[in-house]
């Protein structure tokens, strides 16, 4: 834990300052672009209000406030049907005279959206995000072993989806 006297505000304003843009891209991957600044705005708050409870480095910590955040958000909006249905429009699209890698790249993300939801987030985590185990365990409130578990299965499952024939 970080030391918790007079200092308190400084360094949550350096966590603020060097994380906010880690925690924004984050939020913008996972939300409407608009809607994203708002959204690392209500994260940095909750996360001042609970600063003593941050981890070192506090990063993780505020993932999992973000992720709190960004599941309240749909929940209240009633998005999760309306980003399903763009996922899946997206799936549907013609490649036409794109290089190899822009094609793989959108194989992926299709095999990515096949995914359940707890395998699409751990892997962003892993990858987007760039976290270990113990930090995506400490994002998702379980172990670090059962964060490897998770990590390896859902590897496991986008690696077979990824060998799925296109449908056509």
């Amino acid at each position: 834990m970080f030391n918790r006297t007079s200092d308190s505000r400084a360094q949550f304003e350096a966590t603020y300052h060097e994380d906010y843009p880690r925690v924004l891209a984050y939020l913008r991957r996972r939300s409407d672009c608009d809607q994203a600044t708002e959204l690392a705005a209500e994260v940095f708050l909750r996360a001042w209000t609970k600063w003593d409870s941050a981890g070192n480095p506090p990063l993780p910590w505020l993932y999992g406030i973000a992720r709190n955040v960004l599941l309240e958000f749909y929940r209240g909006r009633g998005r999760d049907q309306d980003l399903h249905l763009k996922v899946a429009q997206r799936r549907n699209l013609v490649v036409v005279g794109m290089d190899d890698a822009v094609a793989a790249k959108i194989d992926i993300r299709a095999a990515m959206a096949g995914l359940a939801e707890a395998d699409q987030e751990i892997l962003r985590l892993h990858t987007w995000e760039d976290l270990n185990p113990k930090e995506i365990a400490q994002v998702l409130d379980i172990s670090p072993e059962n964060a490897r578990v998770r990590l390896h299965r859902a590897r496991h499952r986008l690696a077979e989806k990824i060998k799925e024939p296109v449908d056509g």
